[in-house]
């Protein structure tokens, strides 16, 4: 896998990152997660893969990224570090990696990664926002209705619209 990785390393032109820690500042990881991390940083992770892109199972420092393009954004090299990101959690997919990934309760296809989904629900148990979220885009439009209703039932003592 380490010459995957290598290959995608250069694909998405991360040796072209000159360190000036600018996606590392835009990134919105602090006030989603509530911390800052440098190892989940963008920035981090450039630098970690760039040092050793060879021994990364099981690290859930990849899984943090957002996929949101700020960093993409504010990048003086052009790194499109979102793609990068995407394309290197497939891989890790690939090859069995899936202890820090979420994946669509319907057809079993990758969705987030779980702490991006345990953010999301925080705080929201009574939402059910967890069912709604685990059910990908293509499985609700062929059947949105039920799948609402199966994942956040209309109360009891309410009543329907005519």
């Amino acid at each position: 896998m380490k010459a995957q990785i290598e290959k995608l390393i250069q694909r998405h032109y991360l040796q072209r990152c000159l360190e000036c820690g600018k996606c590392s500042a835009v990134c919105p990881m602090l006030d989603f997660y509530g911390e800052y991390a440098y190892d989940r940083s963008p920035r981090g992770v450039v630098e970690r893969l760039s040092l050793d892109s060879g021994d990364i199972d099981n690290e859930e420092a990849l899984w943090y990224c957002l996929t949101c393009r700020e960093c993409t954004f504010f990048c003086p090299s052009g790194i499109h570090f979102q793609d990068f990101m995407i394309a290197l959690r497939d891989l890790l997919i690939q090859n069995g990696h899936r202890e820090y990934a979420v994946f669509c309760e319907v057809c079993g296809e990758y969705l987030m990664p779980k702490k991006e989904l345990e953010y999301l629900q925080k705080g929201k148990e009574d939402l059910n926002l967890g069912g709604l979220l685990s059910i990908c885009p293509v499985c609700k439009k062929g059947n949105y209705a039920a799948t609402l209703h199966r994942v956040a039932p209309i109360p009891k003592n309410s009543k329907r619209l005519s």
